[in-house]
């Protein structure tokens, strides 16, 4: 039953994206690209189209994209229909693309490469440089075919010094990403300034083995700096992303490594030997003229003189120390005497020397505190003798 109310066009068209959102859900639709653009915000806007019908879509800026689109190409999308309302037009509001009958692979492809970008593998602050001068180069390629010929024959033709670890990989097929991954662990454990790993061109299948997570793990962990040379100017794969500088291809990778030839690092090194010459040269003229002024100075041409006075001054500070030493030591010679012969007139014995006698019981000396009426008998003891003193009456002193 018809409501009897109208709707605005804003609930309309409202109602018809809830209705598609809801009853459509995502959707893949394959076609032809007509009319691409890429506005200044980075947002992509075009059609697809077959023989009898077109629909206008629209990928965001924040939607990766593995390759470059261009209008006549057949290309696969997966996203939700959704309401322009400004224009009353329905749209596919794309997740993701790929290029028609790759689909599969370029989802593959467009998921590990979003997955690696959140966990900081393609960060610009994480990518290292490549050495300008290296001496050892780690390669990782197949042993057979031209492409190891052409990395080997541009190093050798630009750079013979230069020593090459060769670790061979399948690059193609089933075991290819394993052992692409086990040769970049391997060469940890040499001396190599730099690695080149990569292939020739080909197919996304045939490139398949750079775009997994054990190589792409491998060059993450890598802590010798990781060239990527895979394919031609145009394929890109993961490992292009990881690495610290990609090569369009594997001979342009091996000129990378080999920016200064044998000519030019001649020329440099001579260059450097003679700039070292004249640096050398200006600081011993520096030198010799310092030395120069040196001799020449008032204090060098006048140091015999001041040796002589400082001899001088030596000798007469030993007198002078001599003549204290002298003095001091016949002070305290007489403060010696006169200490030893104020403690001699101390001694008890003493007052004998000078004619008075002492009076003794055993061995006890008598004091005038002594009462001699406490004795029977004393000892007189007197220089040179001794008297024996019997009491037999003790009176006081009137």
């Amino acid at each position: 039953m018809m409501s009897k109310e109208a709707m605005t066009v804003s609930n309309l068209t409202q109602a018809i994206t809830l209705l598609l959102r809801e009853e459509i859900g995502i959707v893949r639709v394959t076609g032809e690209i007509s009319g691409f653009t890429t506005a200044a915000s980075g947002h992509r806007y075009f059609t697809i189209k077959d023989e009898s019908a077109q629909i206008d879509c629209v990928m965001w800026a924040s939607r990766t994209l593995a390759f470059r689109p261009k209008s006549g190409m057949q290309v696969v999308v997966q996203g939700r229909i959704t309401v322009y309302a400004t224009r009353g037009k329905y749209q596919i509001d794309c997740d993701r693309m790929t290029a028609a009958g790759q689909g599969d692979l370029y989802l593959a492809f467009a998921a590990m490469k979003e997955n690696l970008a959140e966990r900081g593998y393609f960060d610009p602050e994480r990518k290292r440089e490549i050495p300008a001068f290296p001496l050892k180069i780690g390669v990782v390629t197949s042993p057979t075919g031209a492409v190891i010929q052409d990395i080997l024959s541009t190093l050798k033709r630009r750079s013979p010094h230069c020593e090459i670890y060769l670790c061979p990989a399948t690059v193609q097929g089933e075991t290819a990403p394993e052992e692409i991954a086990s040769a970049i662990v391997a060469l940890q454990n040499t001396d190599a300034d730099v690695l080149i790993v990569g292939r020739g061109g080909g197919s996304i299948e045939d490139l398949w083995a750079f775009n997994t997570g054990q190589v792409a793990e491998a060059i993450y962990h890598s802590r010798i700096p990781v060239i990527s040379a895979v394919g031609h100017e145009t394929d890109f794969t993961i490992a292009d992303f990881v690495a610290d500088l990609r090569a369009a291809t594997p001979t342009a990778a091996a000129e990378l490594v080999t920016q200064c030839d044998r000519e030019t690092l001649w020329q440099q090194l001579t260059a450097w030997e003679n700039r070292l010459n004249r640096v050398v040269q200006l600081e011993m003229q520096n030198y010799d003229q310092r030395l120069n002024a040196l001799i020449n100075s008032y204090a060098f041409q006048n140091f015999g003189d001041r040796l002589h006075d400082r001899a001088q001054q030596l000798d007469e500070a030993e007198q002078t120390m001599q003549k204290a030493l002298v003095r001091h030591l016949r002070q305290s010679t007489n403060k010696l005497e006169s200490i030893t012969a104020h403690l001699r007139s101390l001694h008890p014995l003493s007052p004998l020397q000078r004619g008075f006698a002492l009076l003794r019981s055993g061995d006890r000396l008598l004091s005038n505190d002594d009462s001699l009426a406490e004795f029977d008998t004393v000892e007189i003891v007197r220089r040179s003798e001794i008297a024996q003193a019997k009491i037999e009456q003790v009176s006081d002193k009137k």
